[in-house]
């Protein structure tokens, strides 16, 4: 049984995970995807935590913690995390989807593509080199249709003429890649949960970090667009303070220059108007 503090641990942590879903989604993540990522992710931590006497973790301690199975956790340990790679660096298509794992196999299976990897032009339907073959071969009693849906609307496929398909890409990513989606999460959703780590932290010394959000749930009517334009152009002029400051105190890339061994130091500012997290996480009934 979860206590009170963990159940609303778990309601905000779900509600995070609503938009992070919709963007892994529209760019072709499945959620198996996800979850080796987050699987690693535990184990990584568990394995870098010591005991009392400054002992490392050992694979039972890990089990036990992340509740992740020891043979999981070798497994991770050894073929993943000890080499300093992870389960998104493999080249396999085994995590990926159906849409993602038939056009991988419409590339490399010689049965659906020539010397070369060009993709045959395929019939829908058939009982050897068919569409319907083809995600049979790879995704099992998914029913083709669906797939050719989603291939179709992500781009990933044409029909040059009736009852013909053809691949178009080689990877499926449902929407336009936004490089700017993958940055932000680097740059902003990363270092605003490691300063919400932080601030957690009960054995930290040093003083926690500023994390601050206004926000109103009752402006007047007509005001939201008012305060989008106002707060851009507020935010915009103290970031670039912030910077002009970090600039004017930081010393040149030369190989003797000494800099803060801490990583990075920084100040983020974002805009938000939806719910809130409450009303995105499901309530017990």
């Amino acid at each position: 049984m979860n206590s009170g503090t963990q159940t609303r641990l778990l309601r905000s942590v779900h509600a995070v995970c609503v938009p992070m879903a919709r963007l892994l989604l529209r760019y072709g993540i499945t959620f198996r995807q996800f979850s080796d990522v987050a699987k690693e992710a535990f184990v990584q931590v568990a394995l870098s935590e010591t005991d009392a006497r400054g002992r490392g973790t050992n694979t039972s301690r890990v089990s036990v913690k992340t509740g992740i199975s020891r043979k999981e956790v070798s497994r991770l340990r050894e073929a993943f995390l000890g080499s300093g790679t992870g389960t998104f660096d493999r080249k396999d298509a085994n995590s990926a989807g159906p849409p993602a794992k038939v056009l991988h196999a419409w590339h490399t299976d010689p049965r659906f593509s020539d010397t070369k990897g060009s993709p045959h032009t395929l019939p829908l339907d058939g009982s050897e080199m068919s569409f319907s073959a083809l995600v049979r071969a790879v995704a099992g009693d998914v029913p083709p249709g669906a797939v050719r849906a989603e291939l179709k609307k992500a781009g990933a496929i044409s029909e040059p003429y009736a009852g013909h398909v053809v691949a178009t890409k080689r990877f499926f990513i449902p929407g336009n890649a936004d490089e700017k989606a993958i940055t932000s999460l680097s740059a902003l959703l990363f270092p605003l949960m490691a300063g919400i780590d932080h601030n957690s932290e009960p054995s930290r010394s040093n003083d926690g970090y500023i994390q601050r959000f206004a926000y109103s749930d009752s402006l007047a009517p007509g005001m939201t667009p008012v305060f989008r334009d106002w707060s851009r152009s507020e935010a915009t002029r103290f970031i670039e303070s912030i910077d002009d400051w970090l600039a004017q105190h930081e010393v040149p890339h030369d190989a003797g220059a000494q800099v803060e061994e801490h990583g990075i130091v920084g100040i983020g500012v974002f805009y938000y108007q939806g719910p809130s997290a409450d009303h995105l996480a499901p309530r017990s009934r």
